[in-house]
């Protein structure tokens, strides 16, 4: 059976080709479970439900909150190859602002950085820190959610841009199947294979695994990867239901992310720009090794037609082994001559989320209620060691000793990774320093905890009003233990966090919607002074109105929001020189189409105008100016074209254009650190003939060269540049 034929299947929406003309197909359920807010009955661009935005399966249409929904389809047709990828034609995310990275998925919501937070997997949170970042790879999900505004009420932490939960593919109760093949750009290379199918009476299993091997723009850095993830779903009686879910993958790579200094990127060098593909490392010497792995279970028990209970659980760990170059600078007698700096990191980290929710209908005076009560506890535990950033030297036989190792970047020319060391207490006079040994990387301990209890109301009346209430109570605490240096940090937080939402139903699919919700986030613990609750964390709140249009009889919607988000406590500084001098301001407006226009043409198209600013900051001069990194317009537009008869039947086309307005390398908004804005455009070929596909999907096709964003007027990344996959792949 094909995919489409699959698609068909799962959806009351479906369309089949009857001669010259196109007929609507009758609703077929698939599993006793199916409710369509697992994306598993996602047909074409489109989803309808949402669990992320209140925890309860909740038609997007009536949920007074944005929120968008990236199908399976459209990161198949797109070739997406991580999850900021897949958001690249989502409203008011500004991805890959460093450019694609192997090691994190970097994204901005709403004009606020989300990079270790905001990140969720089957709505529990992915717990990351620093260099300990759980990379999700698209290929194992089914859709990818996004909640924008503050959801501290349902999650409890997080930025106040909004919350991506990824939704893991799960077994299904009949039987299918999937290889792929692929080669592109950089000698890439990939097998993938996804299967599913019953097992006995009531249960299922479902199997996900790829192997990838690549080069990248960047010489001589490499990139491979190893996904495993299987699962599987058992009926425990006619009321109960579970489903496991784990996981397993291994990168074994270089560092693909170059920090690259401004003069030569951004800024003019007499000797020219540096090109996108230059290490400022070392290849040969660099690495990224990790090991990422997960267990747990979605388990659901229905007490009667109104009340259920569920809980998500899961535990996941973490080997990682990293060492980067990274640009101190050009030297003082130099504007040829990088110093090099070192991020080392190995170490450990243990994650584990369980998430209990009760779930209580009941009617009352014509009013329909949700209830939902919710305990969450989450953790991560992370043991370390590292060099702490280092100057990175060779030896010099000439002068007997280290000194600093310096690239030109214009002309590189790399030593070999064996004289390569970090070395510290370098002599402004003879330029000796000291070589670093093993022994003096430090260990460190870094502990996170947070538990919270939430409560929610959803209710409904004269099937026009929809009112959402909930609030939430958290206590979280962070603990920091150098082992080597004998030096602690703690932090403890409670926080009360809020969220209320009010819409309208009117006729012919129109619903308009205002919501309020708080938000807060701790500071990280290296710059929060030694003790309890010195640190406050960074909190704020969001305002939102907006217009939501699904036409009846029509498989799309349209939509509006305005917002105004704030940031207040603000942290700056260094370990133990806490300053929480600092408000940022966001506000604008996003525009969002998404429809199955007919059953041949697909389109997505959304702009967000914002206006970030600045409120306040310990550094006067930059108040009224826009934080660095954030665009203020964003737009994309993309459509698929699939012919469904005649002779170009199975032949499908597709095309779009991202654009990213320009942006500043600091906070200072200096003219020589303005980052130009881009356009990039995108396209997709396929034909379909029988259970066979192929697909040549392009990224930035026109090979345009451009800077993704600069920072502390310091740093600089290139983006991406062409990049085409070829697949092949049989389907059943």
């Amino acid at each position: 059976m094909t995919w489409a034929v699959a698609a068909a299947m799962l959806t009351g929406h479906a369309w089949a080709q009857d001669g010259s003309s196109t007929r609507q197909l009758d609703t077929v359920e698939v599993g006793a479970r199916a409710d369509g807010a697992l994306g598993q009955e996602d047909f074409g661009y489109v989803g309808q439900r949402s669990l992320t935005a209140t925890k309860i399966n909740t038609p997007v249409s009536e949920t007074p909150r944005a929120i968008s929904i990236v199908t399976r389809e459209q990161m198949e047709d797109r070739a997406s190859i991580s999850i900021a990828d897949a958001l690249q034609y989502t409203p008011s995310i500004q991805a890959n602002y460093f450019g694609e990275d192997n090691k994190q998925d970097w994204f901005v919501i709403r004009g606020f950085d989300q990079a270790n937070n905001g990140l969720y997997r089957d709505g529990t949170r992915v717990y990351s820190y620093g260099f300990y970042s759980w990379q999700i790879d698209p290929f194992g999900l089914e859709r990818v959610e996004i909640l924008r505004g503050a959801p501290s009420a349902l999650y409890g932490q997080n930025p106040p841009g909004g919350a991506v939960n990824t939704v893991s593919k799960r077994p299904r109760s009949y039987s299918s199947g999937y290889v792929g093949l692929e080669y592109g750009s950089y000698d890439r290379k990939q097998l993938s294979v996804d299967v599913t199918g019953p097992v006995g009476d009531g249960h299922a299993y479902r199997l996900v695994a790829l192997r990838r091997d690549s080069e990248t723009r960047v010489d001589d850095v490499d990139a491979e990867r190893t996904l495993i993830a299987p699962s599987f779903t058992a009926a425990l009686g006619d009321n109960t239901d579970l489903t496991l879910l784990a996981s397993y993958q291994k990168d074994d790579s270089d560092p693909y992310l170059q920090f690259l200094p401004t003069s030569g990127v951004i800024r003019p060098n007499p000797n020219g720009e540096i090109g996108d593909d230059v290490a400022i490392g070392n290849p040969d010497y660099e690495k990224f090794e990790r090991e990422q792995s997960s267990i747990g279970y979605q388990l659901e028990h229905r007490f009667s037609d109104s009340t259920k209970f569920q809980q998500y659980t899961r535990y996941q760990h973490m080997k990682m082994d990293l060492r980067q170059m990274y640009s101190l600078g050009y030297l003082p007698t130099s504007d040829s001559q990088v110093l090099r700096g070192l991020s080392d990191e190995e170490g450990e980290a243990d994650g584990f989320n369980v998430d209990n929710r009760l779930i209580h209908k009941w009617s009352f005076n014509d009013i329909d209620h949700t209830l939902l009560v919710g305990l969450d506890y989450q953790s991560l535990s992370i043991n370390g060691k590292t060099y702490g950033d280092p100057v990175m030297g060779y030896y010099e036989s000439a002068l007997g000793g280290y000194v600093p190792a310096t690239l030109n970047p214009y002309n590189p020319s790399y030593r070999g990774a064996g004289s390569l060391t970090p070395v510290t207490n370098c002599d402004p006079v003879t330029g000796l320093c000291d070589p670093l040994t093993e022994a003096e990387r430090q260990e460190r301990d870094i502990d996170f905890y947070q538990a919270g209890a939430y409560l929610q109301d959803q209710m409904k009346f004269n099937d026009r009003f929809v009112f959402l209430f909930g609030v939430r109570y958290d206590h979280a605490k962070q603990e920091y233990k150098n082992k080597t240096l004998s030096a602690r940090q703690s932090t403890r937080n409670e926080e009360w966090t809020t969220s209320t939402g009010l819409a309208y139903l009117f006729d012919h699919g129109v619903t308009a919607y205002a919501n309020y919700s708080r938000y807060f986030l701790p500071v990280r613990i290296e710059i929060a002074r030694e003790g309890t609750n010195e640190a406050k964390p960074e909190s704020g709140d969001n305002v939102e109105l907006g217009l939501k249009y699904q036409p009846r009889g029509f498989d799309g919607y349209f939509n509006m929001a305005l917002f105004q988000a704030t940031k207040e406590n603000m942290a700056t500084g260094a370990a133990q020189t806490l300053q929480q001098i600092g408000e940022v301001e966001n506000k604008g407006v996003e525009l969002e189409a998404v429809a199955n226009i007919t059953p041949s043409l697909s389109v997505i198209a959304n702009a967000t105008f914002m206006d970030p600013e600045i409120k306040e900051n310990a550094n006067k001069a930059q108040e009224g100016n826009r934080p660095e990194q954030v665009a203020r317009t964003l737009a994309s537009a993309w459509a698929k074209y699939s012919f469904l008869g005649g002779p170009m039947k199975g032949l499908a086309v597709g095309t779009g254009v991202r654009y990213v307005g320009e942006t500043y390398g600091d906070n200072d908004n200096t003219r020589e650190h303005r980052v130009p804005s881009f356009t990039l455009w995108d396209a997709t070929v396929s034909y379909q003939w029988q259970d066979w596909k192929f697909q040549v999907a392009a990224k930035n096709l026109a090979d345009k060269e451009y800077i993704a964003t600069c920072s502390s007027a310091y740093y600089c990344w290139y983006g991406d540049r062409r990049n085409v996959i070829a697949s092949v792949s049989y389907a059943w």
